[in-house]
């Protein structure tokens, strides 16, 4: 128990650290935030503390040291590299990162977003962070989701901000959860639900067809746990729509209007295509 306490306590070190160097950051960091219109994470006072691995050897090794965590806490904590008695190294370098939280909301680990957007799970499996047990969005949108936010499954962080600051800036009915990797795990469903207080669910679907066959993926185990689960097809990603003129509009007008999966037509299990059917016709009253 001490050492998972110590391991904890080294990830929320950690966080602090990262937080601190994106707020000190220049260069591809800030570019890419303004670049897909979220560089409000950049305020003091934001509920996503988004932040920033910097490109080194043992900055982070450095900081923790100083803080009395001992090199096998780091290692345990999986924060660090280390071979043997070599020198122990940061494991993370050059990547913008949100913490990763388990069904207690302790941050366990962290997911990172390269200089490519493309957003993965930076952390090992350890003894307190198992990549399929643990969701980010949940602690930075826990008043949403306590006053009946509906989650809204989107495919990486930068959406799921953009949900967020949709569903602020106007009646907060929407939580963006972002999923990486290789899709929503049933243990994340159970978490999601856990804070959920609606019975409803929203998942956003764009991209080219890989993508698309990830998202049936994980549909209807959303649907053992949630007795609405509606579904939005996009052309573009919610981050690009959200940083259009009337873009937080035309977004919540979407969600709004969000169909259930059951007006979507699915493959077979090995091929999964999300594809759009035409709404039911109009039976007419007497019907």
């Amino acid at each position: 128990m001490e050492e998972r306490r110590r391991s904890l306590e080294a990830v929320v070190s950690a966080a602090q650290f990262f937080r601190g160097e994106l707020l000190r950051a220049t260069g591809w960091p800030l570019e890419y935030l303004k670049d897909v219109r979220i560089e409000q994470v950049l305020s003091v006072d934001s509920a996503w503390q988004v932040g920033y691995a910097p490109d080194t050897l043992t900055s982070l090794v450095d900081h923790l040291a100083a803080e009395n965590f001992a090199y096998s806490t780091m290692e345990a904590a999986g924060l660090v590299n280390r071979a043997g008695d070599a020198d122990v190294t940061d494991r993370f370098g050059d990547q913008l990162v949100l913490v990763a939280r388990d069904a207690q909301l302790h941050p366990t680990g962290f997911i990172g977003i390269g200089r490519d957007g493309r957003a993965q799970s930076l952390s090992p499996a350890t003894a307190i962070h198992q990549p399929s047990n643990v969701l980010v969005g949940i602690a930075e949108q826990i008043d949403l989701l306590r006053a009946g936010a509906v989650p809204v499954i989107v495919d990486n962080p930068v959406d799921a901000i953009a949900v967020s600051s949709t569903s602020r800036a106007t009646d907060g009915q929407w939580a963006g959860i972002p999923v990486f990797g290789a899709g929503l795990s049933t243990e994340q469903v159970r978490m999601l639900r856990k804070f959920s207080l609606g019975d409803t669910a929203i998942v956003i679907a764009h991209g080219d067809e890989h993508r698309q066959k990830l998202t049936t993926s994980y549909l209807f185990d959303l649907a053992l746990y949630y007795d609405r689960v509606r579904a939005v097809v996009l052309p573009h990603s919610p981050s690009t729509i959200v940083s259009t003129e009337y873009g937080p509009q035309i977004m919540n007008d979407l969600l709004t209007t969000a169909r259930p999966i059951l007006t979507y037509r699915f493959g077979g299990a090995a091929s999964a295509d999300l594809v759009h059917d035409p709404e039911p016709p109009d039976r007419g009253p007497d019907l």
